[in-house]
């Protein structure tokens, strides 16, 4: 799923939600709820955060097609 490969990769480069909020503009309340698997990110959010942070959108959308799987 691509929230658990967000939350890897936040935890693996020891991002903080407050310094994804202010890179993103999107809460830290959202954030969590996001990373705990009780929200799921909007398509902009992703785009977003896939840009702040130069994720690779086609890994994106390959764990996408695979959680589908």
């Amino acid at each position: 799923m691509i929230t658990n490969y967000l939350k890897k990769y936040f935890e693996n480069k020891s991002i903080s939600q407050y310094e994804i909020e202010k890179k993103t503009g999107i809460s830290q309340s959202k954030i969590s709820l996001v990373l705990n698997n009780k929200r799921k990110l909007t398509a902009d959010e992703l785009v977003k955060i896939a840009i702040v942070f130069d994720l690779d959108l086609n890994k994106l959308k390959e764990i996408k097609i695979a959680s589908q799987q």
